[in-house]
């Protein structure tokens, strides 16, 4: 993550928006002894479902088990878990 002095960059604002939301770049901006930190929409927004996600009892443990099962080869076929659908 860049940092950036506001006082410096203010006028680059519209191409600092463009560079986080075209090129995924993130950047530290910082005013005095006051920061924030400069995402894009759809990276905050994937931030805020993952913290969702993550909130839910056991759900962390079951993906864990699964990324073991994988790992281990204990998985089943799409038709073992649907069977023919026909």
């Amino acid at each position: 993550m860049e940092k950036l002095a506001i006082t410096t960059h203010q006028k680059d604002l519209i191409n600092l928006v463009k560079l986080v939301t075209e090129e995924n770049k993130i950047y530290q901006i910082e005013s005095g002894d006051a920061s924030a930190v400069l995402i894009s929409q759809k990276n905050y927004e994937s931030l805020q479902e993952t913290i969702e996600l993550l909130s839910i009892p056991g759900l962390r443990e079951s993906l864990q088990r699964s990324l073991d099962q994988i790992s281990k080869n204990e998985t089943y076929s799409f038709d073992e878990v649907f069977g023919d659908l026909d």
